[in-house]
């Protein structure tokens, strides 16, 4: 029973961390984004994209992550899902 409870738990928090998805490059003067069935998630590591151009499909893997240091000097408010990191993108 621990065994199996285990198991879907563990199952569970790796599907909800990381996601793999063809996604659309979005970007603004707020930041990097990418955008999943009509919401945009906050790129970190804004590097991964910077030879992207803004409406670009790729496909990437990422993870959410809790915060990022965010040097943008908008003022604009952008909504979005939250801060994300880059893994893989094609």
């Amino acid at each position: 029973m621990k065994l199996l409870l285990f198991t879907t738990v563990t199952t569970l928090l790796i599907g909800c961390a990381k996601f793999n998805k063809s996604v659309t490059i979005i970007k603004d003067c707020t930041g990097t984004y990418l955008q999943l069935n009509g919401k945009d998630y906050h790129v970190c590591n804004t590097e991964k994209t910077d030879n992207l151009a803004n409406g670009t499909k790729v496909n990437a893997t990422f993870t959410k992550v809790n915060n990022c240091n965010d040097n943008s000097n908008c003022n604009i408010v952008h909504e979005n899902e939250g801060w994300i990191k880059i893994k893989k993108i094609k």
